[in-house]
Protein backbone atom coordinates (compact mmCIF):
# COMPACT_ATOMS: atom_id res chain seq x y z
CA UNK A 1 0.00 0.00 0.00
CA UNK A 2 1.38 3.27 -0.78
CA UNK A 3 -0.24 6.70 -0.03
CA UNK A 4 -2.81 7.29 -2.91
CA UNK A 5 -3.73 3.68 -2.31
CA UNK A 6 -4.70 4.45 1.04
CA UNK A 7 -6.08 7.62 0.63
CA UNK A 8 -8.79 6.13 -2.24
CA UNK A 9 -9.29 2.85 -0.14
CA UNK A 10 -10.30 5.19 3.09
CA UNK A 11 -12.24 7.49 0.11
CA UNK A 12 -14.18 4.81 -1.07
CA UNK A 13 -15.03 2.90 2.61
CA UNK A 14 -16.45 6.27 3.65
CA UNK A 15 -18.48 6.62 0.87
CA UNK A 16 -19.80 3.49 1.34
CA UNK A 17 -20.42 4.17 4.34
CA UNK A 18 -21.90 7.36 4.58
CA UNK A 19 -24.35 6.33 1.47
CA UNK A 20 -26.03 3.98 3.94
CA UNK A 21 -26.14 6.26 7.10
CA UNK A 22 -27.49 9.02 4.66
CA UNK A 23 -30.03 6.13 3.32
CA UNK A 24 -31.68 5.63 7.22
CA UNK A 25 -34.21 7.72 8.45
CA UNK A 26 -33.38 10.00 11.92
CA UNK A 27 -36.37 7.45 13.32
CA UNK A 28 -34.21 4.28 12.39
CA UNK A 29 -30.82 5.88 13.75
CA UNK A 30 -32.21 6.65 17.00
CA UNK A 31 -32.71 2.73 17.57
CA UNK A 32 -30.37 0.53 19.61
CA UNK A 33 -28.06 -1.71 17.30
CA UNK A 34 -25.34 -2.22 19.97
CA UNK A 35 -25.96 -2.73 22.90
CA UNK A 36 -27.08 0.59 24.30
CA UNK A 37 -25.85 2.23 21.89
CA UNK A 38 -27.50 3.56 18.55
CA UNK A 39 -27.17 3.89 14.74
CA UNK A 40 -26.63 7.97 15.79
CA UNK A 41 -24.04 6.82 18.19
CA UNK A 42 -22.07 4.68 16.20
CA UNK A 43 -21.82 7.48 13.94
CA UNK A 44 -21.01 9.94 16.16
CA UNK A 45 -18.23 7.52 17.59
CA UNK A 46 -16.78 6.98 14.22
CA UNK A 47 -16.99 10.73 13.60
CA UNK A 48 -14.77 10.81 16.88
CA UNK A 49 -12.18 8.28 16.14
CA UNK A 50 -11.72 9.67 12.69
CA UNK A 51 -10.35 13.49 14.46
CA UNK A 52 -8.64 11.18 16.99
CA UNK A 53 -6.28 10.19 13.56
CA UNK A 54 -6.05 14.14 13.17
CA UNK A 55 -5.29 14.83 16.72
CA UNK A 56 -2.55 12.02 16.43
CA UNK A 57 -1.21 12.66 12.69
CA UNK A 58 -0.89 16.52 13.88
CA UNK A 59 0.88 15.90 17.17
CA UNK A 60 2.86 13.40 15.91
CA UNK A 61 3.98 15.56 13.36
CA UNK A 62 4.91 18.36 15.64
CA UNK A 63 6.51 16.58 17.92
CA UNK A 64 3.88 15.89 20.86
CA UNK A 65 2.16 12.87 22.20
CA UNK A 66 -1.37 13.14 21.15
CA UNK A 67 -2.12 12.19 24.86
CA UNK A 68 -1.17 9.94 27.42
CA UNK A 69 -1.25 6.48 26.59
CA UNK A 70 -0.23 5.38 30.22
CA UNK A 71 -3.98 7.37 31.55
CA UNK A 72 -6.46 4.73 32.33
CA UNK A 73 -8.92 7.69 31.31
CA UNK A 74 -7.36 7.05 27.70
CA UNK A 75 -8.05 3.65 27.17
CA UNK A 76 -10.27 2.16 23.90
CA UNK A 77 -12.90 1.93 25.99
CA UNK A 78 -12.68 4.75 28.19
CA UNK A 79 -12.20 7.07 25.17
CA UNK A 80 -14.89 5.35 23.52
CA UNK A 81 -17.67 5.67 26.89
CA UNK A 82 -16.45 9.24 27.02
CA UNK A 83 -17.72 10.19 23.52
CA UNK A 84 -20.89 8.39 24.01
CA UNK A 85 -21.64 9.92 26.94
CA UNK A 86 -20.96 13.39 25.20
CA UNK A 87 -22.76 12.67 22.08
CA UNK A 88 -25.77 11.11 23.70
CA UNK A 89 -28.20 13.97 23.18
CA UNK A 90 -26.62 14.95 19.60
CA UNK A 91 -29.49 14.42 16.95
CA UNK A 92 -29.19 12.12 13.95
CA UNK A 93 -28.94 15.06 11.61
CA UNK A 94 -25.75 16.66 13.23
CA UNK A 95 -23.82 13.13 13.77
CA UNK A 96 -24.83 12.43 10.22
CA UNK A 97 -22.46 16.17 9.15
CA UNK A 98 -19.85 15.40 12.21
CA UNK A 99 -18.91 11.90 10.32
CA UNK A 100 -18.72 13.64 6.88
CA UNK A 101 -16.93 16.50 8.68
CA UNK A 102 -14.56 14.89 10.53
CA UNK A 103 -13.09 12.96 7.27
CA UNK A 104 -12.77 15.76 5.28
CA UNK A 105 -10.81 16.53 8.45
CA UNK A 106 -8.76 13.24 8.08
CA UNK A 107 -7.99 13.80 4.39
CA UNK A 108 -6.64 17.06 4.99
CA UNK A 109 -4.50 16.08 7.99
CA UNK A 110 -3.14 13.33 5.87
CA UNK A 111 -2.20 15.32 3.16
CA UNK A 112 0.82 17.16 3.88
CA UNK A 113 2.27 13.29 5.40
CA UNK A 114 4.81 11.91 3.52
CA UNK A 115 5.15 8.05 2.59
CA UNK A 116 8.03 7.78 5.52
CA UNK A 117 5.81 8.99 8.69
CA UNK A 118 2.89 6.88 7.05
CA UNK A 119 4.64 3.44 5.93
CA UNK A 120 7.50 3.13 8.60
CA UNK A 121 7.23 0.31 11.35
CA UNK A 122 8.82 2.38 14.47
CA UNK A 123 8.67 6.01 13.14
CA UNK A 124 6.81 7.15 15.85
CA UNK A 125 7.34 5.58 18.95
CA UNK A 126 4.37 7.01 20.61
CA UNK A 127 2.49 4.65 18.54
CA UNK A 128 4.27 1.35 20.03
CA UNK A 129 5.70 -0.26 17.30
CA UNK A 130 3.19 0.34 14.19
CA UNK A 131 3.14 2.46 11.56
CA UNK A 132 0.91 5.56 11.32
CA UNK A 133 -1.14 4.35 8.55
CA UNK A 134 -2.17 1.54 11.15
CA UNK A 135 -4.04 3.96 13.16
CA UNK A 136 -5.95 5.48 10.58
CA UNK A 137 -7.23 2.19 8.82
CA UNK A 138 -8.16 1.35 12.38
CA UNK A 139 -10.11 4.84 12.80
CA UNK A 140 -11.78 4.61 9.07
CA UNK A 141 -12.04 1.82 6.81
CA UNK A 142 -11.59 -1.03 9.15
CA UNK A 143 -13.76 0.54 11.71
CA UNK A 144 -16.53 0.64 9.41
CA UNK A 145 -15.98 -2.99 9.05
CA UNK A 146 -16.47 -3.35 12.46
CA UNK A 147 -19.76 -1.41 12.29
CA UNK A 148 -21.05 -2.42 9.32
CA UNK A 149 -23.69 -5.28 10.11
CA UNK A 150 -24.75 -2.75 13.29
CA UNK A 151 -26.36 -0.48 10.72
CA UNK A 152 -27.16 -2.34 7.73
CA UNK A 153 -29.83 -4.37 10.48
CA UNK A 154 -31.37 -0.73 10.27
CA UNK A 155 -32.03 -0.78 7.02
CA UNK A 156 -34.33 -3.69 6.93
Amino acid sequence: MDKPELIRTTREAHQRMAGAIEHLPDERLLEPVMDNWTGKDLVAHMAWWHDHSVLVIECLRAGRQPYDVTDSANTTDALNERTHREHLDDPPELTRRAFNESFTRLLAALEPVTEEELFTVDRWPWLGGEALVETILWDSSRHYDAHREHLERLAR
